[in-house]
């Protein structure tokens, strides 16, 4: 990933890839016609040579332009205190360490210039030569930044060169254009001479636009360090106690004292080390133990469940025995109660047969008796019509009494009714 990083912070900072895709747009519109001025055309598109000088002006003008962002950036980051405000007291140069953590590595002037002030506090456990190395670290960044305008510089330079190469190619052309035959046909010697001054004026005027604008961003850039010298001092200077001016007794115990503290901070670090070890085979001691409790604990209830319910399916195979055998004992009444009830309702249904035979035999008897009633009825009408209803009268009185003493001889044999006597005839 830091490959990546590194080729594409590469691509976004080369002036050549800029400077050549800058040039390559000015051709395609040169050869498309959208930029068709004659002296456009003629001073910038008109030769090789002036080619070659507008391609020089395109990387000379991406440096400047990569330069100038760069700049603009960090002097927009500039300010502040980046290693916060100084404690009471100053700090002991042990410190310097994580105030170097606090600090960023993104590479630009602010932070280079407070790392590189800390790591000698921190490489010499003395702050005494800050003030010697921050002047030192100030030239080291001005060289740095006169360094960075080195392309820019040959640029400069080549574009005069290149266009001194295009006055003598032009001047070549015109004296080899001379004939001394043809002294009247001069349009050769003017179309050099012509070549020769155009490369050089384009060349003259790239370089000195690349000038100036290099002036106001080296300008820019020298307020931008000024701002870095202002930082730089105004956070490191009296922020570390310092053993100057004293004795050299003093300064060994301040030595001393300063090894003692960094011993004893990596003696706490390696404790803590330690203890953190310590920590973490505690913790693995005691989830092992933990994992074994509740195997065991696991095992011991499952036996015990295991036996609870064995017990309880043997008491409810017991209870289910018991409730079949307390049901089969009440099927076994209950059938008895029916074969009873069954022997019952047979006498029953005998005594019923019995009670009907003798209800049919009733009504026979009634069946005669309204047989005698219709005889006599019409006896009685024969009587009356004939006169003699008084000796139809005691006639039919005395039928009545007959009728009455058979009715009275009626007894009732196994199961039956039987008469004495049964009516026939008509009454005289």
């Amino acid at each position: 990933m830091s490959r990546v990083n590194a080729l594409a912070a590469f691509i976004l900072r080369s002036p050549l890839l800029w400077g050549g895709g800058l040039f390559a747009g000015f051709c395609g519109l040169v050869q498309s016609g959208a930029i068709s001025d004659p002296l456009v055309v003629r001073y910038l598109a008109g030769h090789w040579v002036e080619y070659v000088e507008v391609a020089m002006f395109c990387v000379g003008m991406a440096a400047l332009a990569i330069k100038a962002i760069d700049v603009a950036v960090q002097r927009a980051t500039v300010g502040g205190d980046p290693l916060g405000e100084i404690p009471p007291g100053g700090q002991l140069p042990a410190e310097a360490e994580v105030l170097i953590d606090g600090v960023g590595e993104d590479g630009s002037y602010v932070s280079t210039r407070l790392r590189g002030a800390l790591d000698l506090v921190l490489r010499t456990g003395s702050a005494d030569d800050l003030e010697d190395h921050l002047k030192y670290l100030s030239d080291l960044d001005a060289a740095k930044a006169a360094q960075s305008y080195g392309l820019v510089r040959f640029v400069i330079w080549a574009i005069p060169i290149m266009g001194f190469l295009g006055t003598v190619i032009g001047i070549t052309v015109a004296i080899a254009s001379l004939s001394p035959t043809q002294m009247e046909n001069i349009s050769g010697v003017v179309a050099g001479l012509g070549t020769a001054f155009d490369t050089t004026a384009t060349a003259l005027a790239l370089s000195m636009v690349l000038m100036f604008l290099q002036f106001m961003i080296d300008r820019y850039e020298q307020g931008l360090l000024t701002a870095v010298d202002a930082v730089a001092w105004r956070s490191l200077a009296g922020r570390f106690q310092s053993t100057a001016g004293g004795d050299a007794a003093a300064t060994a115990v301040a030595r001393l004292g300063e090894t003692l503290a960094r011993g004893t901070a990596k003696l706490v670090d390696a404790q803590a080390q330690a203890w953190k070890t310590l920590e973490t085979e505690a913790t693995a001691r005691f989830d092992a133990v933990i994992a074994d409790v509740e195997k065991r604990l696991a095992v011991s209830m499952q036996s015990a469940i295991e036996a609870a319910a064995n017990g309880w399916t043997e008491r409810l195979v017991e209870a289910h025995d018991r409730l079949v055998a307390a049901r089969e004992d009440r099927l076994a009444d209950v059938g008895g109660s029916l074969t009873q009830a069954v022997e019952v309702f047979d006498r029953q249904q005998a005594a019923l047969a019995a009670q009907g035979e003798l209800l049919s035999q009733v009504v026979a008897a009634t069946r005669d008796l309204t047989g005698l009633e219709r005889v006599l009825q019409a006896n009685l009408e024969t009587v009356t019509a004939s006169g003699r209803f008084e000796e139809t009268l005691a006639t039919l009185t005395a039928a009545v009494h007959l009728l009455a003493a058979r009715a009275g001889h009626v007894t009732a044999e196994n199961g039956r009714v039987t008469f004495s006597g049964r009516s026939s005839g008509k009454a005289a």
